[in-house]
């Protein structure tokens, strides 16, 4: 549960995260997926100094939230995670692991947890010299036995806790044909959607003001193996923006992005944290737990063919984690609601 407010700055902060690694890809050498990676990383963790301004910082975030009736507080940490030396072979240095939690100190029984897996993918220009990306630009690394082990991880997991975290240019930054193409393609995908609720009212508003967070460069999707066309035709719906991405999961309690984002329903019916072996799995990847790790290798080895094992890399180098707490501003002894 967040305000509409609160969803909007949410998604302002992260779209400014957006804006800066996305710019990396029009450099004279656009960044690895790893450097990419890490850059992420290091605009997502209040406790790093980096000399790269952004529009709307976290700090400007936590101030803006306090005003929404000094209900809500956001915090921000990144973790490297630490891997027994058996499993480093399952670890990939450009990946991450997102824990995302809500944490309702008002009434706890509101509060959850959620995880994703992201595999980092980015987009490859189709001319180098000079720099260009077009529509059929595509991610260039994505390979289908990948496509068919992070399929298979799903369905170990029972659900799409496993995404790509696909690295493009912003629109704004390729040419102007391109740029009017991809334009073309999200107004024909977003006319159709009913603007309704928190969600449907933000999206009027940000598609009435030629709103910034749509065009972005960061999308979390279930597929890499699309075009740069593509991932604007299915935006919110086979793929969304991270800042969105965010924003959504935090707006509903008992819900978990699926696999189609939005269909009838922005949301599916899986409840937050997924059932009770998926999330005891999904934690125990973030923990570094051997146990749990085994068991999920194991598995893994049971419905995934000998020749797709070598390359199965389910264990995140980076951890983000991104806590949202209501009510925490309270006196620790007046913090739950008597009606009596």
């Amino acid at each position: 549960m967040i305000t509409p407010k609160a969803f909007g700055l949410i998604i302002k902060h992260f779209d400014s995260i957006d804006k800066v690694v996305a710019a990396r890809l029009m450099s004279k050498r656009p960044h690895s997926e790893i450097a990419l990676t890490s850059l992420l990383c290091d605009l997502m963790d209040e406790d790093i100094d980096t000399d790269i301004m952004l529009d709307y910082s976290l700090q400007h975030l936590q101030n803006d939230l306090q005003h929404e009736d000094n209900l809500f507080g956001i915090s921000l940490a990144i973790n490297t995670a630490q891997f027994k030396p058996q499993h480093e072979r399952y670890i990939s240095q450009s990946d991450i692991g997102l824990k995302l939690e809500f944490e309702n100190l008002i009434e706890p029984k509101e509060s959850w947890i959620k995880y994703y897996l992201l595999q980092a993918k980015k987009l490859f220009p189709t001319s180098e010299i000079p720099l260009k990306y077009t529509e059929a630009a595509r991610f260039a690394s994505v390979d289908k036995l990948q496509g068919k082990r992070i399929i298979a991880l799903n369905e170990i997991l029972g659900g799409s806790y496993v995404k790509y975290m696909l690295y493009c240019p912003r629109p704004d930054k390729v040419d102007e044909d391109t740029k009017t193409k991809l334009a073309y393609l999200r107004t024909k995908k977003l006319s159709e959607e009913i603007f309704d609720f928190t969600y449907g009212q933000h999206l009027y508003q940000a598609l009435l003001n030629n709103g910034e967070s749509l065009k972005a460069g960061l999308f979390l999707a279930d597929s890499g193996s699309m075009n740069f066309g593509e991932v604007h035709a299915m935006i919110l719906g086979d793929t969304c923006p991270l800042s969105w991405f965010i924003a959504i999961n935090f707006l509903h309690k008992n819900q978990h992005l699926h696999s189609r984002l939005y269909s009838a329903s922005p949301m599916s019916s899986q409840s937050p944290s997924g059932s009770e072996p998926s999330q005891r799995l999904l934690e125990g990847i973030m923990s570094g737990d051997c146990k749990v790790i085994e068991e999920l290798i194991s598995k893994i080895r049971d419905v995934v063919p000998d020749k797709l094992i070598d390359n199965v890399l389910v264990l995140p180098k980076h951890i983000i984690k991104l806590r949202v707490s209501v009510g925490e501003q309270l006196n620790h002894n007046n913090r739950r609601i008597r009606m009596e």
